[in-house]
């Protein structure tokens, strides 16, 4: 029969025993595949640890850019802490990150082509994948494509098929839809050293106002068409800073801009109503 001392003992042996157990089931972290519409925050709430230590596990530089099939380690899980069901999502993840799918970029791929593919804006997709210079992408890339991105409130496109030139030689704006010349409008290109850039370019964003950080003021009517480095260029009309008068209110006609293209007042409000994402701008010397 065993002692007080021998049971004591045992029930010691059987307790340590059982923590190195589990300890050996802790130190084994589990992967997780990532699935598509899945973030980051969502992915450790579930199991249980922080999302700085799921970058910190997986060399993760950029919270945002996870992808659909990628393996990531959960450090501190366990098999037996692993959940075996999915919880089901919080409106918060909903709203924050919708289904999305991805894609491949090609060879000679840009932001602009793919956001009108995928009916998203530029600025949806370069936000999901954190993304500062959107005229930089480079074959192989993969990209997260959101779903109902939050895209700028746009009208449907008019019947027939719409579309607006810009000569930099004339400083002139012509609108044409089924190629009859609705407008014939003055307007301003870039000024000596930020002069517009030439070519056939498609409306990638529209705002009743957008904000020139660089420049201190707002930009009436904005129609995106083309990235310049960081910066997107576009339509508008005369700028203002806030609370102030209109900015080059006489200039309208004469380069003076840095980069985009001007209109006066009532041009700028007639071509927005009428423009659409996917419209196209035809720029030439």
């Amino acid at each position: 029969m065993k002692t007080f001392r021998q049971w004591s003992i045992a029930l010691i042996l059987t307790a340590l025993l059982a923590l190195s157990a589990t300890s050996l089931v802790l130190a084994q972290d589990v992967t997780h595949t990532v699935k598509a519409g899945e973030t980051l925050s969502a992915i450790a709430q579930r199991y249980g640890v922080s999302q700085q230590a799921l970058i910190a596990a997986n060399g993760i530089s950029n919270a945002s850019l996870i992808y659909t099939g990628q393996q990531l380690v959960i450090p501190g899980a366990s098999e037996e802490t692993t959940p075996s069901a999915e919880p089901a999502p919080v409106a918060e993840e909903i709203v924050a990150a919708p289904a999305a799918s991805e894609y491949t970029v090609r060879r000679g791929d840009t932001l602009s082509q793919i956001a009108r593919a995928y009916g998203v804006t530029v600025m949806a997709i370069a936000a999901a994948n954190g993304i500062d210079n959107p005229s930089q992408l480079a074959a192989g890339q993969r990209l997260t494509i959101p779903a109902g991105a939050s895209a700028p409130a746009v009208q449907a496109a008019p019947q027939g098929n719409l579309k607006m030139t810009v000569s930099i030689s004339e400083q002139r704006c012509r609108v044409y839809q089924d190629e009859q010349l609705l407008y014939n409008w003055p307007c301003s290109t870039g000024r000596a050293g930020s002069g517009t850039k030439a070519g056939t370019f498609y409306v990638q964003s529209k705002y009743r106002e957008a904000w020139g950080s660089r420049w201190d003021f707002w930009m009436p009517y904005w129609l995106g068409i083309y990235w310049a480095g960081g910066s997107e260029n576009g339509i508008h009309g005369l700028p203002y800073q806030t609370g102030g008068y209109p900015i080059w209110a006489n200039s309208v006609g004469t380069p003076v801009t840095y980069g985009c293209v001007l209109l006066g007042a009532y041009e700028s409000a007639t071509l927005w109503e009428m423009a659409y994402i996917g419209m196209p701008v035809v720029i030439d010397y």
